[in-house]
């Protein structure tokens, strides 16, 4: 049994709380408003990331009409999460969540009991090679490996080479159509004295990129004709009242596809 400390907060259970979860402790709650007072924009970068896998997944079911699913670095699958978009728009789809924190795992199998078609796996993306040869995910997606794929929230913390390694074997494993939605930091956010900040007190090392950094990271996948499209709002209209000017410079998002 998964013992859960209510001592220190956790990130996984800290972006449950920011979207409106009830898995998380007081503990969580005062690391998230500590961080939004070094970051004033903290809180609302999170949601900004959950609306466009939002916006990523229903693109790859109503236009791309990908009804299986692979999330990475999932942490608690709460409110308006990869299963409960995807299953609005196709009662047949099916979700497999992953994550190496255990926490994240205890309660998102929790969350998830009882649905067959979702399910939730360790996976750690510094030894993916291990995940996508795993006969549990093997069983759960199938023979067909044509993927919607989240990378939401993780591509920051991930050192280049198990990222460039993670990516090539994500492509080798994947069939032709599959697609790829990630959200990361640009370079001007270790600028950023409250993002530093925040990110130290949270335990968290990040590695923001360059625009020409990540395109050679995540090959052989193809970008979207969108390219990479500065701030969370790939899918947006530019004059969308939902982007935040400050968040925008500092972080980007992309789908890629196989």
């Amino acid at each position: 049994m998964q013992i859960i400390s209510k001592l220190k907060p956790n990130s996984a259970r800290m972006w449950d709380y920011v979207m409106g979860g009830v898995h998380n402790f007081s503990v969580d709650r005062a690391a998230v408003k500590l961080a939004n007072r070094l970051y004033p924009h903290y809180e609302e970068s999170m949601r900004a990331q959950r609306r466009f896998l939002q916006r990523a997944i229903t693109y790859m079911v109503k236009e791309k009409q990908i009804d299986t699913f692979i999330d990475f670095g999932s942490g608690i699958p709460t409110m308006g999460n990869i299963h409960e978009i995807a299953l609005a728009l196709n009662p047949r789809a099916r979700i497999l969540y992953s994550d190496k924190d255990p926490i994240a795992i205890s309660f998102g199998n929790d969350i998830l009991a009882g649905n067959p078609q979702v399910q939730y796996m360790y996976c750690d993306v510094a030894e993916s090679h291990a995940f996508f040869e795993s006969p549990e995910v093997e069983t759960f997606i199938g023979e067909n490996h044509r993927v919607g794929i989240g990378f939401v929230g993780i591509y920051l913390y991930v050192p280049e080479e198990p990222l460039k390694e993670f990516f090539s074997n994500l492509h080798e494993w994947a069939f032709p159509g599959s697609y790829i939605a990630v959200t990361s930091a640009g370079p001007r956010v270790s600028e950023v004295e409250g993002v530093v900040e925040a990110s130290q007190r949270a335990d968290l090392r990040f590695y923001s990129r360059t625009d020409t950094q990540t395109m050679n990271l995540i090959k052989p996948w193809n970008l979207t004709k969108e390219g990479i499209v500065s701030g969370f709002y790939w899918g947006l209209p530019p004059d969308s009242p939902e982007i935040n000017d400050e968040i925008q410079k500092l972080s980007y998002s992309f789908l890629a596809c196989k």
